[in-house]
């Protein structure tokens, strides 16, 4: 099977762990499954008094949403949360009502912050609220990456045990999305 995979980047900073970590998953992911970024950093506040003219930003994250198999999220942890943006992502994707995009379509978190939690509370209130979109979010395994500069040998390559970890979780995420392909 193949499956083509958003890959929607919480943290807007080039240099971002996050960015870093969905760079690496490219070289992780199983034969026949293709990640590509969907930005979401220039989509407009979501308003709905703006959809009789919905802002051409949005109209082409829709498009990118409704146009994958699936969703990757790629977090850091913002004040026990996800990024607005990322909300915001959402938010946009699952209106005007009746045209949610989300509902049915398989998803999969991956958190990660400084600490040693590894972004628990915001993969937790993004999973809520993809949930509450709609969205199939893989139950296992839960991705946290805690103390996320020890992950890479300094400004390069990850380590060889969280690729291996990731590697895993990829195979784990091609089999969820099968389960919903023909759906």
């Amino acid at each position: 099977m193949t499956s083509n995979v958003a890959v929607i980047i919480g943290s807007l900073r080039q240099a971002s762990y996050s960015r870093r970590i969905a760079q690496a998953l490219h070289e992780l992911a199983p034969a026949g499954m293709t990640l590509t970024e969907l930005p979401h950093g220039d989509l407009p506040i979501y308003n709905g008094d703006l959809e009789a003219n919905a802002p051409q930003p949005w109209e082409r994250f829709r498009t990118g949403v409704q146009g994958f198999d699936a969703v990757l999220f790629v977090v850091p942890e913002y004040n026990r949360s996800i990024p607005g943006g990322v909300k915001n992502a959402i938010d946009v994707a699952s209106k005007p009502n009746g045209k949610n995009l989300w509902v049915g379509k398989p998803s999969l978190v991956m958190a990660q912050s400084a600490g040693p939690l590894g972004g628990l509370a915001g993969s937790f209130a993004l999973k809520q609220t993809l949930t509450g979109s709609g969205s199939v979010v893989m139950p296992h395994p839960e991705v946290y990456l805690g103390r996320v500069a020890t992950l890479f040998d300094s400004d390069g390559p990850m380590v060889a045990d969280t690729k291996e970890f990731l590697r895993g979780v990829l195979a784990n995420f091609d089999t969820w999305i099968s389960r919903f392909a023909s759906r």
